[in-house]
C-alpha cells in the first residue's frame, strides 16, 4: 500500500543536473542549501538529503518535463509538502 512518503515513479536527471537546477537559487535559500549536502541514493532513483534542517527532512526526485521535485516531511509530525524545480 502507498503512503504518503512514496515516491511517484518518474525520469530522475543526472545528479549533477539536479544539483545545478538547485544551485540556481539564491545562495541563502533552501534550495542552494540542499544542493551543496550529502545525499544518497534511494532504491527508486531518488535522493535522500543525508542532513535534516529544522525539523525538516528532504527528497529529490525527478519529474517530467525534466523538472526536480523536492519533497519535505516533518519528521514526527506528518506533515508533507513538495515543490517543483524548473
Amino acid at each position: 500500500m502507498a503512503t504518503l512518503h512514496d515516491p511517484v515513479p518518474t525520469g530522475m536527471p543526472p545528479e549533477k543536473q539536479a544539483r545545478a537546477q538547485l544551485r540556481s537559487f539564491p545562495e541563502d535559500s533552501l534550495e542552494a542549501w540542499l544542493a551543496y549536502q550529502r545525499w544518497r541514493p534511494a532504491p527508486d532513483g531518488s535522493w535522500l538529503v543525508a542532513a535534516a534542517r529544522d525539523g525538516w527532512s528532504y527528497r529529490i526526485e525527478g519529474a517530467p518535463g525534466g523538472f526536480v521535485r523536492v519533497v519535505a516531511w516533518a519528521v514526527g509530525d506528518g506533515c508533507l509538502t513538495s515543490w517543483l524545480i524548473e
